[in-house]
């Protein structure tokens, strides 16, 4: 009964969040009609908050008559939010990093580039940060490669692989810190950013420079992980071409068409999503109307699936950064309307 209390205050405090985050302020009143909770609810948890810093209290609201009400603010820098992604294009390695207010407002970013990275490097940029900001809560870190129950494996970086980065990591700064697969976290982005979020599904196909291809998929507004967090690995479709071919095929307009409008035409079988998007740097406006050509040939009429290009990753990647590290500040359960 004690665990189920603490869970529901723990939903309630997170409502009041949400609604002061949406609407700028509010009075007591005023998130309890937003809410559904009642004014008393309101009134202890914010008081809460306000204790915590986690909420402001503003100017007294404009009156008609009687007592002003107490307007509250949402703190935006109560807590700062580390976030880093690994990423290797052809022969370039990049660590970008950045943080963030609770507002998602970026208060310094870096893209450093190595030609290679181990776990100094990774260190050193986390320490330098770390040191250079107050009030950090959280690192959220994108890596490409599978993420399972916290272990990296299949890892573009060979020192991640087997490595458990969110447990040490947090060892060593004491900030909570979450790892999550590099084309999941770009999926829900655009997804959040792109769109209206009201679509049932969407697939983000990436296609590295030299390297071989992964999916993010975002099914009712959730990342689609799978049994074993392998949900994605397209690569690994049976298509006739090998892990190996892939990473040498971009440059060959007529293979590498081939190749992609296959992998479309098989998530569009599986999972038929509302809209596909294929990102990388090789899609040149000839290969981009190869591929639309071929996907409407081979799809049955009616079910051809909507195709749109994004060349580079980076904004959606970092908005799906974003909304991993504040997700992480935020309730442990999930909100969801019917």
């Amino acid at each position: 009964m004690a665990a189920n209390t603490v869970k529901i205050r723990q939903i309630n405090t997170e409502l009041i969040r949400s609604a002061l985050r949406q609407s700028g302020h509010g009075t007591k009143k005023s998130i309890s009609g937003t809410t559904g909770l009642s004014v008393a609810t309101c009134g202890n948890i914010l008081k809460e908050l306000l204790e915590s810093g986690e909420v402001l209290e503003m100017d007294l609201a404009g009156s008609t008559g009687g007592r002003p009400s107490r307007r509250f603010v949402y703190n935006q820098d109560y807590a700062r939010l580390l976030m880093m992604y690994l990423r290797q294009e052809g022969a370039e390695k990049i660590i970008y990093t950045s943080v963030i207010n609770m507002g998602g407002l970026v208060l310094r970013e870096e893209r450093s580039c190595f030609s290679e990275i181990g776990l100094a490097e990774l260190e050193s940029l986390v320490d330098s940060f770390c040191s250079s900001f107050a009030g950090l809560k959280v690192i959220g870190i994108g890596v490409p490669g599978v993420v399972n129950t916290g272990i990296i494996e299949l890892c573009d970086f060979d020192f991640l692989i087997g490595f458990p980065l969110a447990e040490y990591l947090q060892e060593r700064t004491g900030l909570e810190t979450v790892i999550e697969n590099d084309v999941n976290c770009t999926a829900i982005g655009y997804f959040r950013a792109e769109t209206d979020q009201s679509s049932e599904s969407l697939a983000y196909i990436y296609y590295p420079k030299e390297g071989n291809p992964g999916a993010g998929i975002v099914v009712n507004g959730r990342i689609l992980q799978g049994n074993s967090n392998f949900a994605g690995e397209v690569s690994y479709l049976p298509l006739g071409v090998s892990t190996d071919l892939q990473r040498k095929i971009q440059g060959d307009k007529g293979r590498f068409s081939n190749y992609v409008a296959k992998t479309v035409l098989s998530v569009n079988a599986i999972i038929n999503p509302g809209t596909i998007v294929l990102s990388g740097y090789s899609f040149t406006p000839e290969i981009r109307e190869l591929v639309l050509q071929k996907v409407a040939d081979e799809a049955p009429a009616g079910h051809v699936p909507g195709l749109i290009f994004q060349e580079d990753i980076h904004d959606s990647y970092v908005e799906g950064l974003k909304y991993l590290a504040l997700t992480k500040m935020s309730c442990e359960f999930e909100l969801v309307r019917k």
